[in-house]
């Protein structure tokens, strides 16, 4: 009687030990097998621009969580993608002729780029040489619209506005000036910075005259 238990016992140890090893071999080798909650590791794909019912618009596409911004190790393209940290308030307005820098360095590429889209955004109002005489100030002028007109860089009302003032404004307009941030990257309108600033002096310098600067260790200022 106890030999038949032990015989039994023994018996059915085989038949399970011959079930798993036989349950291993598969007749085709490229078969996974059985598959356990296959939805864990071999979800369902959705193409790009494709219904998906896991949200609530439907869309398959999503928009980046609020906030976010794309990354670079190039510190100048970073500066047109950084939040802008200077609200559009008198405090911020303040704020950024005080302390705001221009984190580009001066450089002779830096200053003629800097000409060359205040030539094509911003000389129609205010003129090539910064006098306020643009074309579009001429024509108003013509029909005595005299109240639009800005006034000179090298007046006494805008010869001292500093790099930050003067970069405030385009980003976020003023009086009858809207704002460029749409127009111009970051980068480009600290350029510009640097032409104006010349015309604040009565001129752009002459071409080879060193224009060259160390640059400034300031924070990155980018748009909003």
């Amino acid at each position: 009687m106890k030999m038949k238990k032990i015989n039994t016992s023994l018996l059915t140890g085989i038949a399970a030990a011959s079930m798993v090893l036989t349950s291993c071999v598969k007749n085709d080798k490229n078969s996974p097998g059985f598959e356990y909650m296959p939805d864990m590791y071999r979800t369902e794909a959705y193409m790009a621009g494709e219904g998906n019912p896991l949200f609530a618009d439907s869309m398959t596409n999503r928009l980046p969580v609020e906030g976010t911004i794309p990354f670079s190790f190039d510190r100048t393209r970073m500066m047109n993608v950084m939040p802008y940290s200077f609200p559009n308030s008198a405090g911020g307005r303040d704020s950024a002729i005080a302390f705001l820098k221009n984190p580009l360095q001066r450089t002779d590429e830096n200053v003629a780029e800097g000409k060359r889209l205040f030539d094509i955004y911003c000389a129609v109002c205010h003129g090539k040489t910064g006098a306020g005489d643009g074309s579009v100030v001429k024509i108003l002028l013509a029909k005595e619209n005299y109240g639009l007109q800005p006034p000179a860089y090298n007046s006494d009302q805008l010869k001292n506005a500093t790099e930050g003032q003067i970069f405030h404004v385009m980003q976020y307009g003023k009086g009858n000036m809207g704002s460029y941030a749409s127009q111009l990257s970051v980068e480009e309108r600290w350029k510009v910075v640097f032409h104006v600033q010349d015309l604040q002096k009565g001129g752009a310098p002459a071409e080879g005259t060193g224009t060259e600067t160390e640059a400034k260790d300031t924070t990155v200022v980018a748009e909003k």
